[in-house]
This record gives structure tokens, C-alpha cells and sequence, in this order.
């Protein structure tokens, strides 16, 4: 359903009891109208959870059926977008090819201005040192009043903190209050005549910043690192010439000419062709993908084999990989418990200053050590950066480690958890199938002329389970005869010419379909796939000779891993499935998971989520972010495994683990808790070089000119205890 009878045109894409997603077209791309509304949203009474995403332009609101309707919902939201209205983008303007003195090059999203914090830090560092000469080296007067070279150089400085305290209240952004009071003490330490004092503060502030938005760059560089994202050039055809241009002059409806060895530049469908596509960095796989026509491709994997023609559909800002980068940015906006707890911190620290001050000046009646406490307080940057540069700097590792975390809130959250809830198919059991049975129509006939059969229609079919049987054949030293055609069936089986002979692998309904008898095998086949099995019938010129039994078995080291979060005190271990009882009970037997649940729809997995959740228990969701998208978007973290390439698991999760690796889940709980011991280091050093500042300085045993030296050596080594962070793996990963 599409209304767009007010100024936002947007679709209702989705709703089940107690979940309504809406797409917003004017919401896409619009992170500030985003942050906005889902605020809004959040406090509205009848919404349990509000968030915007403008990375794919949605809207979730989670709520409880008896309290409210989606329709109360949709008035809210209407009333909201009226309220936090977006400006129209190029986006929402008509497509037309752009001449190429019109397109810049491609937007970086950067939280700080990088190189401008370099040319402030680069300006104070030359003015000290000039001071710093003249005044110890030269023994020459140093003026340090308003008008002087110091006093100039910190007024022009003061000039960002004062932006950034106006963006702060326009914005209502936690943790930037402290802005207007440093900028304050700055320019009053000029008048009275403290002009390098002030120069120091600054100077250590410049650097605070410039170090946070560093592993803020860290992180995005890492994961352009994991998933190769840079893709310069491109062939198009052009009226059926290959041109070579610009990957960025790209457009949907373009077609892409791929070469072996070249990466692909954008997201598309494969119209001719055909060819092995190396997407290891997405998906996970290690082997190259076959890719035909109708097959989707994407930017930034690589063309090992073959030639491809696609048609472009996701170009530049859209592609995939570049949406993983945008999620990754907005992570280090989505602030977690332990950075608003450090944010109180900061500013209980300086409501202390103030009476420090106050009391020093009452105790001494001098007026400098007042002053030389008040800048001891006045620049709590190392409290206020103690937890955000420590949760950048985990963010950034564990998109090293392929793990895409939406923020600090969830990288808390998973250390916290205590019940893991895990989808089936896809997550627990193996992309990889293999055989368990092969069953001759008569016992005279071997297993092995029933597999090699087989294996000969199969030898050119790129789907999985055609793998197994090839795979297995070859275990077997079965070496079967190349086919001499061969046809493939989407979702049904092969037809291939072996030898002159017709020869079917496939399901029951194909065989219908070709009208082979497999009434003989069928009692066989209903065990295997109560089982949890896939049954694959063959025949030969259109008589049933046999049947496979695949299997999809555990994937390796799920049993170790879930052992390993049972270790760690994970006290809940479930598994949550579509699939029949049978299947689900044997997977959960052999992983000794603690509670089964079987033939559920989505809905019914996010209903026991909320049941797990109303007994006190933290959970985590691990599915494959497709069916499972109710249950990760109501529990408190939802985990897509494998995530690679899809939109859905993007979208639905909190966290995307770019394979299947489960050991995975053990690594995002260790460096939660490793963050969590640094922010606490961090704090305990804030507030004791905070105190002992406060006691030399009340003592007169720091001067106005020392104290802003002792700001500088606190604030580096809790940047530096920060910064630890992005290179940390565990303890037992260290050992030979």
C-alpha cells in the first residue's frame, strides 16, 4: 500500500502483530530527519521500539497489538514526518545522464572535519613552539594578552568549539555540552593574561578530536580493507562498442562488460555469459561462484573465469557494499550505555570543578590557584572520550574480523546476554551438503553405477547439492563420462545425454513432470526426508534406477561453539525453526541445546523471543535475517549470519556477520567485555589525574601553564589505552 496525500510519500512494506515497517522515500539518505524522528517516535506512548534507518529509508516500529493499531502508528509517523520534514535530494529528481564537469567525486562520509582538526592541531603546535622558544630558549618577554600572537591564535581557536556547541543545541547531541564551557575558560584565560595556558587546552582538545575521528577513519578504512570495495574503471557498451569509463559514471540500466581478472563495479543481474565469480570477501565461501544468466552479481567482487554482461541495478552510493559502509558510519552515532555513562562522568566532573574552584579561592583568596584549579576541571575531554574512542576503536576491529556491528549499544548489549536463540537452516546446519544414501532400484545393482549416473548428469551443474553428488563420486574414485548435453531445471533436477542415454537427477515432482515412476522408492524417500534429508531421484531413459539421500550436516565448529558460549555463561541455548519436528529435535540433540521449537512461522519466533525475554532473560537471535527478521528486530540483539549481499539481513539485524563463521559469536562477547575494562581503565584514570590535579593546583603546587601540560598527558594516555583496542584479539588466539 503507497499513500501520498501528505508531504512524504511512503509504503507500508511490512506488518505482523506488534511490527510495522514503513518506507519513506524522502527518509532515505537523510541520517539528521532520521536520528530526529526515531527520537520523536520512541517516546510516543503505544511504541516499544522506534527506529529510522536512512540507509534503505525504513522505518520499524515494534508495539504491543493491545495497546495500539498500525493505523494509530501510521498517524503517528504522518504526524512526525510533518514535523521533521527532509529537503528534497538529487535522488527524488528525474534521471537523466549527468555531462561529466557535473559529477565531483564521491562523497566520504566523515563524522569530523579530518583534515581541518589537522590544520587547527598543525596551527597551535608552531604557535606554542614559538612561545615555548622565546619564553625558555631566548628568555624574551612573552605578551599573552588579547591583542598578542597567543591571544589572536586562541580566539581564532575557540572559534570551532563555539561551532560545535551550536550544532550541539541545534541538534540536541549528547555529549558535546562540555563544548561552551571549555571555549569560555579558553577566552577568559586570555584576558587574564594566560594566553599560552589557553593555547594548551586547545591544543589538547584539537587533539582529543582529531585522535577520536581517527578511529572513527580506522574503522571505515578496515572495512574497505575487508570487503574491497574500490572499483576505478568500468566497460559499458555503448551502441555496441565496449567504452571504458569512470566507475562512477555508471548508471542503472547500463550494460557492464567483465573481463577474467577484472572487479565488478556495480550491483547487477547477469543478462549473458557465464563465468566462476570470486565473492569470498561477502559471502564467506572460499570457493568462486558459477554465475549465469538471471544470476545477481555484486560490486566489488572479482571475475576469475569467463565473461559476464550485466545490466546494472545498484550503482555508486547504492551498491552493497558502499550501503556496509554507510551502516558502518551511522554505527559510531548509535551511542551505547557506556559513552552516555561516561558523558554524566564528564560533566559531574566539572560541576566538582566549579566547587573546587569556588573553594580554593575561598581557602586561599588568590585568585591564580583558583584559576590553575577551574583549568585543571574546565577540559574534561579524557572523561568525556574515554568511552566513545574505546568503542570506536572496537567497532573498527571487529569490522576487521568481518562482524558489522550498528553501534556501541549492541556491541554492549551482546557481553550482556545470557540466552541465545539460533535459527536452523543456513545458520546451524552447513551450506555444504553431503551424501548419506544411495539406494539401487535392485539389490543385483551397486551404489557406485547409481552415483557415477548421476554424477555424469551433474558434472556441469553449478548448484550445491550437484556438487555433493560429483564431490562423492570422486571420494569413491568414480571418474564418470562428460555429458554431451546437458539441461538444468531451476528448483527441479538435469536432464543431460551421457553416453547416448537420457539420464534425470532430480525431486519427485520433476520426475512426475518427465513421467518416471518413483512409486518404488517412495516409502525410502518419506524416511529421508523425515529425516531432514533431501531426497534426489536418478533415471536412465525414462526408468527410475535410483535414489540419493543429501544431507545438510552441522557446520563445522557449531558444536564448539556452542560449548564455548555455554563456558562463558550463556545460561539459555535454543533452537527456533521453520523445520519439521524431526529435524529440528535431531539438530538440537546433537548440539544439547536446551530448548527445540519446531514449525514456526516468523511471527511465532519473535512471539517465544518475547516469552525468553518476559522471564528475565537477555536474548540474542541468530538467523539468517530473511525469515527470521521479527525475531532479530524483537529481541534486544539480532544477529544475521552470513550476511553477505543480502538486504534483508542488513536491515533486520543489529549485528551482520559477514560468513558463517559461529565462532564469531565468541569473539563479539570477548571484545565487548574487553571495551567494557577499558572504558572502566579509562575512567579511573580520568578521575584520579583529575584529583590529584585538583590537590597540586589548590597546594599552588601547579601553575596555570602546568596544569594545561598536565591535561595533555592524561588526555594522550587515555587515547592511547583507547586506541589498544583496534589491534586486541583474545588471549587464547595468541597462542602457537
Amino acid at each position: 500500500m503507497s499513500i501520498t496525500h501528505f508531504s512524504q510519500p511512503y509504503e507500508i512494506s511490512h506488518a505482523s502483530p506488534g511490527r510495522l515497517r514503513v518506507r519513506v522515500s524522502g527518509l532515505k539518505h537523510s541520517r539528521d530527519q532520521a536520528r530526529l524522528l526515531q527520537d520523536w517516535l520512541s517516546g510516543q506512548p503505544g511504541v516499544e521500539k522506534a527506529e529510522a534507518r536512512p540507509t534503505t529509508g525504513s522505518v520499524i516500529l515494534l508495539f504491543k497489538p493491545g495497546e495500539t493499531t498500525p493505523r494509530e502508528l501510521v498517524d503517528l509517523l504522518q504526524e512526525g514526518l510533518l514535523l521533521y520534514p527532509s529537503s528534497p535530494t538529487p535522488r527524488e529528481q528525474p534521471f537523466r545522464r549527468r555531462a561529466p564537469q557535473e559529477l565531483g567525486a564521491p562523497v566520504r562520509p566523515l563524522r569530523g572535519s579530518w583534515h581541518g582538526g589537522i590544520g587547527w592541531l598543525a596551527a597551535f603546535s608552531l604557535v606554542g613552539l614559538y612561545a615555548l622558544g622565546r619564553r625558555f630558549f631566548f628568555r624574551s618577554p612573552l605578551s599573552q594578552g588579547p591583542l598578542s600572537l597567543l591571544g589572536i591564535t586562541v580566539l581564532l581557536g575557540s572559534l570551532p568549539l563555539l561551532h560545535r556547541s551550536r550544532v550541539a543545541l541545534q541538534k540536541k547531541k549528547p555529549g558535546m555540552s562540555l563544548f561552551p564551557f571549555l571555549a569560555g575558560t579558553c577566552l577568559l584565560a586570555v584576558f587574564m593574561g594566560q594566553a599560552l595556558t589557553a593555547l594548551e587546552v586547545l591544543w589538547v582538545t584539537a587533539l582529543s578530536l582529531l585522535l577520536e575521528d581517527s578511529v572513527a577513519e580506522k574503522s571505515r578504512r578496515e572495512i574497505r580493507e575487508v570487503l574491497q570495495v574500490t572499483v576505478k574503471q568500468a566497460l559499458i557498451l555503448v551502441e555496441g562498442k565496449e567504452v571504458r569509463t569512470p566507475a562512477e559514471r555508471v548508471y542503472p540500466g547500463d550494460t557492464v562488460v567483465i573481463y577474467p581478472g577484472e572487479k565488478i563495479p556495480v550491483d547487477g543481474t547477469v543478462i549473458r555469459g557465464e563465468g566462476l565469480v570470486d565473492e569470498s570477501h561477502i559471502t564467506g565461501r572460499s570457493e568462486p561462484e558459477f554465475r549465469r544468466a538471471d544470476h545477481r552479481v555484486y560490486a566489488g567482487t572479482r571475475l576469475q573465469q569467463g565473461r559476464l554482461y550485466l545490466r546494472a541495478e545498484q550503482v555508486g552510493e547504492d551498491t552493497y557494499l558502499r550501503r556496509v559502509l554507510r551502516l558502518v558510519d551511522e554505527s559510531l552515532a548509535n551511542r551505547a550505555p557506556a559513552e552516555q555513562r561516561a558523558d554524566r562522568l564528564a560533566r559531574r566532573l566539572l560541576h566538582l570543578g566549579f566547587w573546587a574552584t569556588a573553594l580554593t579561592y575561598v581557602l586561599t583568596g588568590q585568585v591564580f590557584r583558583a584559576f590553575t584549579v577551574l583549568l585543571v576541571m574546565a577540559c574534561p575531554c579524557a572523561s568525556a572520550l574515554a568511552a566513545s574512542t574505546a568503542v570506536a576503536a572496537a567497532l573498527a576491529n571487529a569490522a576487521r574480523n568481518r562482524c558489522l556491528i550498528k553501534g556501541g549499544l549492541y556491541l554492549e548489549r551482546i557481553g550482556e546476554a545470557d540466552c541465545f536463540c539460533f535459527d536452523k537452516t543456513g545458520t546451524l546446519t552447513s551450506d555444504s551438503p553431503r551424501i548419506v544414501a544411495v539406494v539401487p532400484r535392485s539389490s543385483k545393482m551397486a551404489p557406485e553405477k547409481i552415483l557415477l549416473l548421476a554424477a555424469a548428469a551433474e558434472n556441469q551443474n553449478p548448484h550445491p547439492l550437484a556438487r555433493a553428488i560429483v564431490e562423492e563420486a570422486a571420494g569413491r574414485n568414480l571418474f564418470p563420462s562428460p555429458p554431451s548435453s546437458s539441461e538444468f531445471v531451476l528448483g527441479k533436477g538435469v536432464r543431460a545425454v551421457v553416453e547416448k542415454e537420457t539420464v534425470l537427477v532430480g525431486n519427485e515432482d520433476y520426475m512426475k513432470e518427465e513421467g518416471v515412476d518413483v512409486r518404488y522408492f517412495r516409502k525410502r524417500g518419506c524416511r529421508l526426508m523425515d529425516s531432514g534429508h533431501t531426497a534426489l531421484y536418478v533415471a536412465k531413459n525414462g526408468r527410475a534406477q535410483g535414489l540419493i539421500g543429501v544431507a545438510n550436516p552441522l557446520r563445522p565448529g557449531s558444536v564448539e561453539a556452542v560449548n564455548s558460549l555455554r563456558r562463558d555463561g550463556v545460561r539459555v541455548l535454543c533452537l527456533v525453526s521453520g523445520d519439521t519436528e524431526p529435524v529440528a529435535r535431531r539438530v538440537s540433540r546433537e548440539l544439547a541445546l536446551d530448548d527445540c521449537r519446531a514449525l514456526l512461522r516468523p511471527e511465532e519466533k519473535s512471539g517465544y523471543v518475547e516469552e525468553l525475554q518476559q522471564r528475565g532473560l537477555r536474548v540474542v537471535m541468530v538467523g539468517d535475517g530473511v525469515n527470521d527478521a521479527l525475531a532479530l528486530a524483537r529481541a534486544e540483539v539480532g544477529i544475521a549470519m552470513g550476511a553477505g549481499g543480502s538486504e534483508v539481513a542488513l536491515e533486520a539485524a543489529d549485528i551482520a556477520l559477514v560468513d558463517n563463521d559461529l565462532n564469531r559469536l565468541i569473539r563479539l562477547r570477548q571484545i565487548s567485555r574487553q571495551t567494557l575494562r577499558v572504558i572502566e581503565q579509562n575512567h579511573w584514570l580520568a578521575v584520579a589525574t583529575n584529583g590529584l590535579g585538583i590537590l597540586l593546583a589548590a597546594a599552588g603546587r601547579l601553575s596555570p601553564l602546568t596544569a594545561g601540560l598536565f591535561h595533555v598527558l592524561h588526555t594522550l594516555g587515555i587515547m592511547l589505552n583507547s586506541r589498544r583496542l583496534l589491534r586486541w584479539i583474545p588471549a587464547e588466539e595468541k597462542r602457537p
